[in-house]
């Protein structure tokens, strides 16, 4: 039984494949390829026409080219590649090299670069009735104006113009494959035949960077003054929509990061020395955005994307930082011989930096008479005892200590009463400067009186003028601690100066930049529109 099966199923094989030659010999055999398929000379070939797009390859912003490959259907109708069915064995259909056939010359005249034409001609379906249907699959390098206003939250619209590069309008027709869904619309340029519709994109395969939302198809027919018969196309728009999610985590995260770094510049202290070159190596590192961004972006002087804009927002924003470092810089290192001006005193220090909660770490000891004391020796001892924390009577005790060999004039002189030493001092923080000047000399009399009562004259005169020296020497000390005070103080002032101003500078810079980046992203398009695809 196998053995009788096999020999049946090689002899229908052989027929059939006689039958095939015969029918590829009647059909071929007196069969011009180089003629269009019309019954007459003036008649006019219809070729449905439909892309059928495969994937979104990719989309050159730069050289602004879309690369798309996909399939291109044609069909039309050739009278001389017909029979009847019943005369060969009832085969209905058949395929043929399209080496073979007459081929429409079908080219896309938006070509970027690559041959326009179609590259690999492959076997096309011959019917029994004459149909044909060619499918010969593509890859196009279509040009298509990119607009990077909105970069990276863009949208874009690319065509692919296809149409007849040697046949007129009245010679071959393009028409569209799906004849149902045609709505036709007149135009001030003409009459369009729209498929919303247009490209078939039954077996697409999604894009990782792109979402397609509308792949439109349009019949135009338009009169040229030229020619007297039309020139016929059909055009198919795309509209894709750039996907967010890459861009936003690679760009836009660290260029917001960037910005929101320069404001935190004012929070570093200046003792640090690290404020400019935290703002230069912000600097240099939105310089490698901008060449990243360059590298992706057409060379266009239309409009400035979105990223650009941000990105030479905060270049701004990081200049001015640094030159409000190199301001506050110069305020915190001021030489400390110069006192804040009082006006600077009132509005920054006692005004807005008592409003920032901002404490000062040393304490003021500035006096506010407006006249200055006259400096006496006693005065002068005061001072040291507030220095050194000490009172006199514990200097007293120092000194008999550490100078039992003195001369006699000057153990007499720690010889006096502590209260007639200091007699002066009480009567100075009571009294005006000129009765102070009375007493302190009456008091400085008295004493050398007492002294003088038990000495020689001579002694008495060499005792007066090494206490005089010794007055002297005291009150050149009280300047140095009072000189060295103001220094402090000085300092003191000019570094709070410096941490008012980067306080005021963060918070400024802050508001700026995040009401900035707010602004600027808000303002890019919200489309909520789902993809086709």
């Amino acid at each position: 039984v196998m053995l009788r099966f096999l020999i049946l199923a090689i002899i229908v094989m052989t027929v059939a494949g006689k039958v095939y030659n015969r029918l590829f010999e009647d059909l071929l055999g007196r069969y011009n390829r180089l003629i269009r398929p019309s019954e007459g000379a003036n008649d006019t070939v219809r070729i449905a026409f439909r892309l059928k797009l495969s994937d979104l390859t990719d989309v050159h912003e730069r050289t602004q080219v879309i690369t798309t490959n996909g399939w291109l259907i044609h069909r039309w109708f050739d009278p001389r590649l017909s029979w009847q069915p019943s005369l060969y064995g009832n085969i209905t259909s058949m395929h043929v090299p399209g080496e073979l056939l007459w081929l429409p010359d079908i080219i896309l005249y938006n070509n970027a670069h690559g041959s326009p034409h179609v590259s690999a001609i492959t076997k096309a379906e011959v019917r029994h009735d004459g149909r044909v249907k060619w499918t010969p699959p593509v890859v196009y390098n279509s040009m298509c104006k990119i607009d990077v206003e909105w970069f990276p939250y863009d949208e874009q619209y690319c065509d692919m113009k296809f149409g007849s590069w040697t046949y007129a309008g009245s010679q071959l027709d393009l028409i569209h494959l799906m004849a149902d869904e045609v709505v036709e619309v007149r135009t001030t340029e003409g009459i369009e035949w729209t498929v919303e519709r247009g490209i078939d994109i039954s077996e697409y395969q999604e894009s990782v960077e792109f979402d397609l939302l509308s792949v439109v198809g349009k019949r135009h027919e338009k009169y040229y003054p030229c020619c007297d018969y039309p020139s016929i196309d059909i055009t198919y728009y795309l509209n894709i929509r750039r996907k967010k999610l890459f861009y936003t985590v690679n760009l836009v995260t660290p260029c917001f990061g960037l910005a929101t770094l320069t404001s935190f510049v004012f929070y570093l202290p200046c003792e640090s020395h690290q404020k400019l070159q935290l703002c230069i190596s912000i600097l240099v590192s939105l310089a490698v955005f901008f060449l990243v961004l360059l590298e992706s972006i057409p060379p266009t002087s239309l409009c400035i994307p979105l990223i650009g804009k941000y990105l030479v927002f905060t270049m701004l924003m990081v200049t001015a930082s640094v030159i409000m470092t190199v301001v506050v810089n110069n305020i915190h290192f001021r030489l400390p011989h110069q006192a804040v001006p009082e006006w600077v005193r009132r509005v920054f220090i006692d005004g807005i930096g008592s409003r920032l909660f901002i404490s000062r770490g040393v304490r003021e000891h500035r006096k506010k008479e407006k006249t200055k004391k006259r400096m006496t020796a006693l005065n002068a001892m005061l001072i040291l005892e507030k220095q050194f924390n000490k009172t006199l009577f514990h200097l007293e005790m120092a000194t008999r200590e550490r100078n039992e060999g003195m001369s006699t004039t000057q153990q007499l002189f720690l010889k006096l009463p502590f209260a007639q030493r200091s007699l002066s001092v009480r009567t100075n923080k009571m009294k005006t400067e000129k009765p102070q000047a009375i007493t302190r000399q009456l008091s400085t009399d008295k004493s050398i009186f007492n002294v003088t009562a038990r000495i020689s004259e001579k002694q008495q005169d060499e005792a007066t003028k090494r206490l005089r020296r010794a007055e002297r020497n005291v009150h050149y000390i009280a300047q140095t601690l009072v000189g060295r005070r103001t220094v402090d103080e000085n300092t003191a002032d000019w570094h709070f100066l410096s941490l008012v101003i980067d306080r005021i500078l963060l918070i400024i810079f802050a508001t700026i930049i995040m009401s900035g980046s707010v602004v600027m992203f808000l303002s890019a398009p919200s489309d909520d529109r789902k993809p086709i695809n």
